[in-house]
């Protein structure tokens, strides 16, 4: 009975390791804000988070934007970008992240968002891959209206 007992909780140990092991080589990642909360033709639009990755291995973003009709999403997107993109140095195991786009300016040096028909309401968000192909979560922004064309 003491060695099943034994047997059973050294089972329960290197599960819990291993499971331990596997989160700590995924990224994290959080939005904290988005602004405006409206925008107009020729504006900015900024993206803030943090983020965490206890290897500081981080490659890249996927930035994923969704346009919305009320409650179903209409049009959605993703394109990757680099930390050297992103101005973020490598090694960096936590810190701030910025993704700044331009609505409608091309040639800004910004992720040009064009296209829109209507007014909208849109969502930006982002999923973090290190160069050992793990992924972060997946955090989204609030809701931003983007006027029409």
């Amino acid at each position: 009975m003491k060695a099943k007992l034994t047997i059973a909780i050294s089972a329960l140990i290197i599960l819990v390791a291993c499971n331990k092991d596997k989160f700590q080589d995924e990224p994290h990642i959080t939005i904290k804000s988005i602004s405006p909360s409206t925008v107009s033709n020729g504006n900015i639009i900024e993206m803030r988070g943090k983020f965490t990755d206890a290897n500081g291995d981080l490659d890249s973003a996927l930035v994923v934007y969704k346009w919305y009709n009320g409650t179903l999403v209409t049009k959605a997107d993703t394109f990757r970008q680099t930390f050297k993109e992103l101005n973020l140095p490598s090694k960096t195991k936590d810190g701030d992240i910025n993704v700044t786009f331009a609505y409608n300016v091309i040639n800004t040096g910004y992720v040009a968002i064009t296209g829109v028909q209507r007014d909208t309401t849109a969502t930006f968000g982002l999923i973090l891959v290190d160069k050992a192909a793990h992924r972060s979560n997946y955090s989204e922004s609030d809701r931003i209206r983007l006027k029409k064309v």
